[in-house]
């Protein structure tokens, strides 16, 4: 089991994803946080169950796709920090840029 650690940014991506649903109906909004984190625990019992992610072209970068969110996260060794989640619409380079 590897040990989970969220970024700021990937906390603050959250808390966005939230808020934006929350305005249309706070039932969607608790129902895609919730499968976020879930699929972030799974992420815990089985750190390389991310596939690599295409564009950054190192092992270590991972990613799990859910509901149109890309779950991004740095594997190393038996931890995993989860640097951003972002939609699968936006251009991942540029937001991690940003970030």
């Amino acid at each position: 089991m590897a040990e989970i650690n969220w970024s700021a940014e990937s906390r603050r991506d959250l808390k966005s994803i939230a808020e934006f649903y929350e305005v249309s109906s706070a039932s969607y909004s608790n129902f895609i946080v919730s499968r976020i984190i879930d699929a972030v625990d799974r992420i815990q019992e089985f750190p390389e169950i991310g596939r690599q992610v295409p564009k950054l072209d190192q092992d270590m970068f991972r990613e799990r796709i859910v509901d149109g969110f890309r779950i991004i996260y740095l594997l190393q060794g038996n931890s995993c920090e989860i640097l951003t989640t972002v939609h699968s619409r936006r251009d991942l380079i540029r937001h991690l840029k940003r970030s």
